[in-house]
């Protein structure tokens, strides 16, 4: 009984060992850490991703990859991770898309935003672009709520996410018109569509759009949809100012780990994060981007998610966008 009582002491102090060592990414030789993100290469947030998966790699001594598993609204990055092995092995990189939205657009989910999860830290926040076709006739927002109240229903606008999705709905909803919501896997295909004339409009982030919709370029961005400007486009103006009044979204950037992740570990990404996200490259993308600081870590990014799934709820139903 003495050796028995011995063995599961030394398995134990090795399996203390190992952890501590994971937590603090000295474990020479452990397989690459994965950002997962439910987007599309080209994306804001597959942006900000790399840019924080360089500095990680340099900070954990660890390679770290990043994954993009875009589709069905966020549904199959979401799903990936909260499946995946809880050893800080696999970190979502996503938005409010999937954890307050989504349990506000979906009766049913195949995860659960809040039990399949541990809110490691946010990592910024910003508005969307209404953004048309350089060649588009529409050169402001009442022009562009115009045409769609003379032909109801012609107007085609696209989504990828449940962000830009709840963008359009709830632009169409207040200005009273009828408009044709076209799903794309990402939003990278959806910009694309838009320069090949496939839609009329998209809400979209600035960021993505940004090098297209430059003079000479193929794209044109009409507002943004914040409460305020954005700082690195400040001749742009809100939704709100253009002539929509009342009409305000923006969306949050997030890191998310398997539930179950031991405390040690999650206290260790949630460090290398912070760390990247004070970096240089980061703080030039932010600014450049218009994306807000936004830092909220631990149990008051927990409590801030649960208050955003309550919040985006009434947005969502005062304007008669229910859950399917």
């Amino acid at each position: 009984m003495k050796r028995i009582s011995a063995g599961l002491k030394l398995v134990g102090a090795v399996w203390l060992l190992s952890l501590a060592l994971v937590a603090h990414g000295q474990v020479s030789g452990e397989r690459p850490i994965r950002f997962v993100l439910p987007f599309g290469a080209g994306t804001s947030t597959d942006q900000l991703a790399r840019l924080l998966a360089e500095v990680v790699a340099s900070e954990s001594k660890q390679a770290v990859v990043v994954e993009n598993r875009p589709g069905a609204e966020g549904f199959i990055g979401a799903q990936a991770v909260a499946t995946a092995p809880a050893d800080g092995s696999v970190v979502l990189i996503s938005s409010n898309s999937t954890h307050s939205l989504n349990p506000n657009l979906y009766r049913k989910l195949p995860y659960d935003a809040v039990r399949d999860f541990i809110p490691v830290r946010t990592l910024g926040q910003a508005a969307l672009g209404v953004t048309v076709h350089a060649d588009s006739p529409f050169r402001s927002i009442p022009e562009l709520i115009a045409a769609a109240r003379k032909d109801p229903g012609k107007m085609t606008f696209a989504s990828a996410t449940a962000v830009t999705r709840v963008a359009g709905e709830m632009f169409r909803q207040m200005a009273g018109v009828e408009m044709l919501n076209v799903p794309y896997k990402s939003n990278t295909e959806s910009v694309n569509a838009l320069i090949g004339r496939e839609i009329d409009v998209i809400f979209v982030d600035p960021v993505q759009v940004a090098m297209h919709s430059k003079p000479g370029g193929r794209l044109r961005l009409l507002a943004v949809t914040g409460p305020e400007r954005n700082v690195a486009m400040p001749d742009i103006p809100t939704v709100g100012e253009a002539g929509l009044a009342g009409y305000a979204t923006t969306f949050w950037y997030g890191a998310w780990l398997p539930a179950g992740t031991p405390p040690a570990i999650v206290a260790r990404v949630d460090a290398l994060l912070a760390k990247a996200m004070e970096s240089a490259p980061v703080q030039a993308f932010l600014r450049n981007g218009g994306i807000a600081p936004f830092a909220l870590s631990g149990d008051k990014f927990a409590t801030f998610q649960a208050e955003e799934i309550a919040r985006v709820g009434k947005v969502l139903r005062a304007a008669n966008i229910e859950p399917k």
